[in-house]
């Protein structure tokens, strides 16, 4: 095994493990819909304000726009991976809690079919649940409980393909999977009453489909260009499974016991999962990139169980810069660096109390080619706050570190011997 499969092997085993072991959200909010969505994963995108629709870079997988898959160069393989760590300090008016979550982010591989036909296929996290909460009622003196966690998956594979020197076109078909567990627990200060307890876990399978279009013009004599993507995809019917299960119990010492079961039951049915449309427009003039993007997702559609959960649209703004000042020099290695800032609006799909929450966000990054095995380390800050502590609410304050591991090999080369 080459020294570039000995990296992917083991940044596999590591990352495996991280993601197996660690909850990947502690938000309360995270209760509604799917739970938290991720909309952000490899550090190069999340540095640059969380969009990038329109990179349409040889070297970077792009998954969110599946047209950008025909860019990649003859005979290159390109895989990427990586973690992030998310710290919350999460505020209501009378208290605060901060709560932290490592995760894998990505595992995506690239890679040309023919000079005209690029391929791609990974699996990225989709959504998440992981929140943990408590009410008093001193009326009846007892404690409500609630607590979820899971998530969702997606594994995708997609195509492209150039129609025309500066047209791609490109679709992906994904896979999603997972469980979202929802539990409540009713415990009475007096023993002699029965506690009660309810678990609700959803399992979700099924295949949707992801559509794309990327335009790329050099426009001038300085190697500027202008790329402008749009992609979508349609409402989408996914399976669903939900297990109920209501039981009453008792406490012996720290142990649950139970006495008695009120429902048991098994039902399937599906979940509708919302169109959603995104453009992106990226322009790149010497050592400058810029990026804009905007996405919006009608949540409004979504159903599971045929059920809404009262999430309305969602709509997102961001923007990003990037800088190299010298991508080909040899001897100053901070030159050869991808330094980078963004900013994002997203007005959420949660509508809490007549408030439909905002989520605001800062980015910085930075690239770090390494030329001697062809494998950039990219490094990403986001500072961000959702919510507000008015109408009742919560607010959280974020911040969320991401490390990816780039690399580009060769395959379909026969060996030459003199």
């Amino acid at each position: 095994m080459n020294k570039f499969g000995i990296y992917i092997l083991f940044f596999l085993l590591i990352t495996g493990e991280v993601s197996l072991a660690q909850q990947t959200t502690s938000s309360p909010y995270s209760r509604f819909g799917m739970g938290d969505l991720n909309s952000q994963f490899s550090s190069v995108f999340n540095s640059l304000g969380g969009g990038g629709y329109a990179i349409n870079d040889s070297k970077i997988i792009n998954p969110f726009s599946p047209a950008s898959y025909s860019s990649y160069q003859s005979n290159s393989f390109l895989f990427s991976t990586g973690i992030n760590n998310e710290t919350i300090d999460i505020q209501s008016l009378t208290d605060n809690q901060t709560v932290n979550n490592l995760s894998l982010s990505h595992i995506l591989f690239g890679f040309p079919l023919t000079k005209k036909i690029g391929s791609s296929f990974g699996i990225i996290p989709f959504s998440s649940i992981g929140y943990s909460m408590q009410n008093r009622d001193d009326f009846f003196g007892a404690d409500m409980l609630y607590d979820g966690d899971g998530g969702i998956s997606k594994v995708y594979f997609g195509s492209s393909l150039e129609l025309h020197q500066n047209l791609s076109v490109g679709a992906n078909a994904s896979y999603l999977f997972g469980g979202l567990n929802r539990r409540k627990r009713l415990v009475f200060d007096d023993e002699t009453i029965f506690n009660s307890r309810s678990n609700s876990l959803i399992n979700i399978k099924g295949i949707y489909y992801e559509f794309g279009a990327v335009f790329s013009k050099k426009i001038d004599d300085n190697n500027s260009q202008i790329s402008i993507s749009i992609n979508t995809s349609n409402n989408t019917n996914v399976d669903a499974k939900r297990t109920n299960l209501v039981e009453t119990f008792e406490y012996s010492g720290t142990n649950e016991i139970v006495k008695d079961t009120f429902v048991n039951s098994v039902e399937k049915g599906s979940m509708i999962l919302p169109k959603y449309t995104n453009l992106g427009l990226a322009y790149s003039l010497d050592k400058w990139l810029f990026v804009f993007d905007y996405s919006t997702q009608n949540w409004s559609d979504y159903e599971l169980f045929e059920e809404s959960d009262s999430l309305i649209n969602s709509q997102r703004i961001s923007g990003g810069l990037q800088y190299t000042p010298d991508i080909s020099s040899v001897n100053q290695f901070y030159k050869r660096c991808h330094y980078r800032v963004g900013l994002a609006l997203n007005t959420t799909p949660l509508q809490i109390n007549n408030t439909q929450l905002e989520d605001k966000s800062i980015s910085f990054g930075i690239g770090i080619p390494i030329k001697k095995n062809k494998s950039t380390y990219d490094i990403s800050l986001i500072l961000g706050q959702r919510g507000t502590t008015s109408n009742n609410l919560l607010k959280e304050n974020y911040v969320k570190i991401g490390l990816s591991m780039s690399f580009e090999g060769i395959w379909f080369v026969k060996q030459k011997y003199n």
